[in-house]
């Protein structure tokens, strides 16, 4: 059913008008100071420090009103000409916001530095943490992307037709017997109708071949010349029932919401990112096999929902672990070694696929490498970070001082490390709940805007990775389309070092949205329309590398990986609608209109995103509040400038992007 236009239009204008209201509201509350009231005098109101008078050098108690206002020159606005002293006051309002903030804005990130000084005794970027990009970042990023592709070509549904029993007692060919059997409307074969055909007793003429039409009733022939079997072939899922791929996909991307809902929260909680990491994996190898034997349609959708839960814990996981390892110098590196190992999964599934051509051989080969992720048991070690903030000073200091060793640098003593751990952790209060969030207005205004724009990316990713029939080889149009996400891991890298992260982002929406005006006239021509496909999937796995970024450098400790979380699960649920939006039957060129529409609505929320580049990782709440404090939101902030506009007192690591080990210490103005 169609839905009328006025509908998706009030959708968005209504969506529109919440989020500038969010904005304005955020605003206002980031504008409201302190106040002051007037009674034969001027008397101290909602200061909680009853000295921030006396530190600023200001009277506690002023002259009573006069009782003649002086004549005021014309450019001084009406207001003062009913209250003299209303200039002052407002100096007085505005010196007292800027002294809060700029003393609570010192304080705030001193646990973060103080962790991060701690790191550095231990090397920051050393063998260990090399050790951590190599081995655990690059093979489980390259085997959950492996699997993630493999449930595309599970799901494919190739060229079919009606089978017309009969040919063996002919002289036809395959190819005659079907021109013969098969109607065509429009130059495409019917795939859910044949002829209607008698046998009768005459050797003259033993076939009558009827203009009538009728259903597949023997069942169906399909092109073989690349995938030999699918899901949809071996169970029969075409013509009433073809929606059946598109609801195993639906539900597989609702799997994952789901399951970066609950497992992260879990980790951040209770159990820990290392417990969490295997407990994903069980899933998907018991699930799947599962799914792989029985027949039936509703369990493989319970099977297939429950395989999902294991995405993307299992990538996340490690990849947190190893971020809250590194700088803030190197995190792009990280990233970027995440994102060249997952292009690489995805190129290397069109490989498998085309040398095991069945879906049920591609499911358990899929199955390999979490089995081989169980390996890890052996040397991956809990975040500290995570160990710090539960508490659990013991168990995070024995894993500083291994990560000390592995660095060759002098290890501390166990006792004094705790002891230091022990003074940081008191020091601030326990933070765990996401609910915190709302209880500040910058932190919960950013992440309704992140949880917004990657659900948008998202489901523009999806749209694009379940669209590999751009050219008519399955194989080489997935692997031209993963292969351009190489060169995006690279700019987004460089760009997001060098550019900034937040002018990378709205620089990136709007030459993508470009690209998506050019598709609709490049339809009739397979390879440019391959070729602005692609491009556009570069943006759109840059746009994912910086959003990666923003979400790692925006939320505070205790929830890092909960928000991360909250992210991906407006992200799979909207990817949930990408097989929809392609089988919409509006045309193959309303996905690019409607990509189109999503970034440009992107764009505009992620202009009140702050600047990230240089900034520590936010331990607590507050530190994540002032992240963005002296860094005007009009202001392009980029590598060569970005000390200028920063957190007063607060010592940022200098990015580079060269490799270089070196950290270079800068202290913010």
């Amino acid at each position: 059913m169609r839905v009328p236009r006025r509908y998706s239009c009030g959708i968005i204008f209504q969506y529109t008008f919440w989020v500038l209201l969010l904005y304005l509201w955020q605003q206002v509350e980031m504008d409201m100071g302190p106040t002051l009231t007037f009674d034969n005098g001027l008397r101290e109101s909602n200061f909680s420090n009853g000295d921030i008078f006396g530190e600023l050098g200001i009277s506690r108690t002023m002259a009573a009103w006069p009782e003649r206002t002086p004549s005021l020159p014309h450019s001084v606005p009406w207001r003062s000409t009913l209250c003299p002293l209303a200039h002052r006051t407002r100096e007085v309002e505005t010196d007292v916001k800027k002294h809060r903030e700029s003393k609570s804005t010192s304080r705030s990130f001193k646990m973060s530095e103080e962790f991060e000084k701690i790191l550095d005794s231990v090397g920051s970027f050393g063998r260990y943490q090399k050790w951590m990009v190599a081995v655990v970042i690059a093979p489980t990023s390259f085997g959950i992307a492996f699997i993630l592709s493999v449930i595309i070509f599970q799901t494919l549904v190739p060229a079919h037709w009606c089978h017309v029993p009969g040919r063996e007692n002919t002289s036809f060919t395959a190819d005659q017997w079907k021109n013969l059997t098969i109607p065509a409307d429009g130059g495409q074969f019917s795939e859910c109708e044949k002829y209607k055909m008698v046998w009768v007793e005459d050797e003259n003429r033993p076939l009558n071949i009827s203009v009538e039409r009728e259903g597949c009733t023997a069942g169906w022939d399909f092109d073989t010349s690349e995938m030999v079997s699918t899901v949809a072939t071996s169970h029969g899922w075409l013509c009433e029932r073809r929606r059946y791929s598109d609801h195993i996909l639906a539900v597989g991307t609702a799997g994952n919401a789901v399951g970066t809902l609950l497992l992260p929260s879990l980790s951040d909680r209770f159990f820990g990112r290392r417990f969490v990491f295997y407990l994903s994996h069980v899933l998907y190898l018991v699930f799947t096999l599962a799914f792989v034997w029985t027949p039936s349609y509703i369990f493989q959708l319970v099977f297939r929902f429950m395989a999902s839960l294991s995405f993307q814990t299992n990538y996340q996981m490690p990849y947190i672990i190893t971020l809250e390892f590194l700088p803030p110098s190197k995190r792009g590196l990280g990233v970027l070694v995440s994102f060249v190992a997952w292009t690489a999964g995805m190129c290397f599934t069109s490989l498998v696929a085309w040398l095991v051509p069945r879906w049920d051989y591609l499911t358990l080969i899929s199955c390999i490498p979490p089995a081989l992720c169980f390996l890890y048991l052996l040397c991956l070690p809990e975040s500290p970070r995570w160990l710090l903030m539960s508490g659990k000073l013991k168990e995070c200091a024995a894993v500083l001082i291994q990560v000390a060793k592995y660095n060759r640098k002098e290890q501390p003593s166990a006792a004094e490390l705790e002891a230091e751990l022990k003074k940081l952790r008191d020091n601030h209060s326990k933070e765990e709940s996401l609910v915190h969030i709302l209880r500040y207005p910058k932190l919960r205004l950013r992440a309704i805007l992140l949880l917004f724009v990657l659900a948008c990316t998202y489901m523009m990713y999806g749209i694009l990775i379940f669209s590999i029939n751009v050219l008519n080889n399955y194989f080489l149009s997935h692997l031209v389309l993963s292969a351009f996400e190489l060169p995006s891991n690279v700019l987004g890298w460089l760009f997001s070092d060098y550019l900034g992260r937040r002018f990378t982002c709205i620089f990136t929406f709007i030459v993508a949205a470009v690209f998506c005006l050019a598709a609709p006239f490049t339809l009739h021509n397979e390879w440019a329309h391959l070729a602005i496909a692609a491009f556009i999937k570069l943006f759109i796995t840059q746009l994912i590398f910086v959003l990666f970024l923003l979400n790692t450098e925006l939320f505070p400790t205790p929830v890092r990986s909960t928000g991360f979380a909250w992210s991906l699960v407006a992200g799979f649920a909207a990817m949930s609608a990408a097989p929809y939006i392609l089988n919409s039957g509006f045309g193959p060129a309303f996905p690019y209109w409607f990509m189109m529409a999503l970034l440009l609505l992107c764009c505009l929320a992620a202009l009140p995103l702050p600047e990230t580049l240089g900034l520590p990782l936010p331990q607590t709440f507050q530190e994540a509040e002032d992240i963005g404090n002296g860094r005007p939101l009009l202001t392009w902030i980029h590598h060569w400038n970005y000390e200028k506009h920063s957190l007063p007192g607060v010592t940022s690591k200098k990015p580079h992007c060269d490799g270089d080990s070196v950290t270079e210490e800068s202290k913010m103005i």
